[in-house]
């Protein structure tokens, strides 16, 4: 290793990326003296610390050790959730593995199964296969390409909660990025299967179909909201931006809940009262559902705003008034949907 390279190095590229010494120091819970050390060759680093240095400064080790071989760092693995691999991660570097294609493909073919099949048994639904198409081509395979290149480029402004002001460990945020698309890549092919089996081979449970749907938009919130939940710690430097994460998560959560249960009772209302589709009754029924989501949207988008602005350093948190009156809006015009 050549000392004179690694101390000038680290100053470098901790300058580029705009950080002092002190972040240097709170990052790998040292003393900012050890950092000075660092920097000015009197000490080095242990491996441990160098491979975290390397991970917030986004380079790969070799290249903070100033190497000329330019060899990966033997510190390469892979980001795995249980068994299987779904990308290589070197030092400072995620990818997002060939896997959820897999994915997809699974998802194209059953959609030509049914296809077939319903043509055979002359039971073909366009409704069916819309949702099918929805599930596999604007939700699987858009966000596989808008999250990879997220991953590969560093641009994460177009992903939901995403702030610049706030420092995030980007690393970190690359790994959860691949954990959402792996998630919803198998998850998209298991709900696209169950919808080909159930209406290939005509069952006749045409009720599951909504049954189905909404469990796929609650298990797609939910898993992205937990997983969110478990990187909390490691996705933000600063704990002020770990505890308004950790507040706004609930709430998220009380808004996921609170679009499928009006989708689930408008399901519920319709087929109990075999309402048809252009009627009165269901334009009816379809205006308190809209009405009751936009107030439902209003009262969180207020209330994200409130935990922005919240200070959790001098001020203890009080909800939205606003968010609240919003919900019991919301509530109202769920209960006239049963009363259409």
């Amino acid at each position: 290793m050549n000392e004179n390279r690694l101390a000038e190095n680290l100053m470098y590229y901790r300058k580029k990326k705009g950080l002092s010494q002190e972040k240097i120091a709170e990052y790998l819970e040292i003393s900012r003296q050890a950092v000075t050390k660092w920097e000015t060759n009197a000490s080095k680093p242990n491996s441990d610390n160098l491979i975290k240095l390397a991970q917030l400064l986004e380079v790969d080790v070799d290249t903070l050790l100033g190497n000329e071989s330019g060899e990966k760092s033997s510190t390469q693995g892979e980001v795995s959730i249980g068994e299987v691999s779904i990308g290589e991660v070197s030092i400072g570097e995620v990818s997002i593995g060939k896997m959820s294609w897999v994915f997809i493909g699974i998802s194209v073919l059953c959609m030509l199964a049914y296809i077939i099949q319903s043509a055979l048994t002359d039971s073909f639904s366009v409704g069916i296969f819309i949702c099918m198409a929805i599930l596999c081509i604007p939700i699987q395979l858009f966000l596989h390409i808008y999250l990879s290149n997220a991953v590969k480029t560093n641009s994460f402004n177009g992903i939901a909660g995403f702030d610049d002001k706030i420092e995030y460990n980007i690393v970190e945020v690359k790994k959860l990025l691949v954990q959402i698309d792996y998630h919803i890549g198998i998850m998209s092919a298991v709900y696209i299967f169950l919808l080909c089996v159930i209406n290939g081979v005509n069952l006749k449970m045409h009720w599951f179909n909504g049954v189905l749907i909404v469990a796929y938009i609650l298990n797609f919130i939910t898993s992205i909201e937990m997983s969110n939940y478990k990187m909390t710690d490691k996705i933000y430097r600063r704990e002020d931006d770990r505890k308004r994460a950790k507040r706004s998560i609930p709430v998220t959560a009380i808004f996921s809940l609170i679009l499928c249960a009006g989708i689930g009772m408008a399901v519920i209302v319709f087929e109990t009262k075999g309402i048809e589709n252009n009627t009165l009754p269901a334009m009816k029924l379809c205006g308190l559902l809209l009405l009751g989501i936009v107030s439902a949207t209003a009262g969180f988008l207020f209330e994200n705003s409130n935990i922005k602005k919240w200070n959790p350093a001098n001020t203890s948190y009080r909800t939205n008034k606003v968010s609240i009156i919003s919900l019991l809006i919301c509530a109202i015009m769920y209960g006239l949907m049963f009363v259409v």
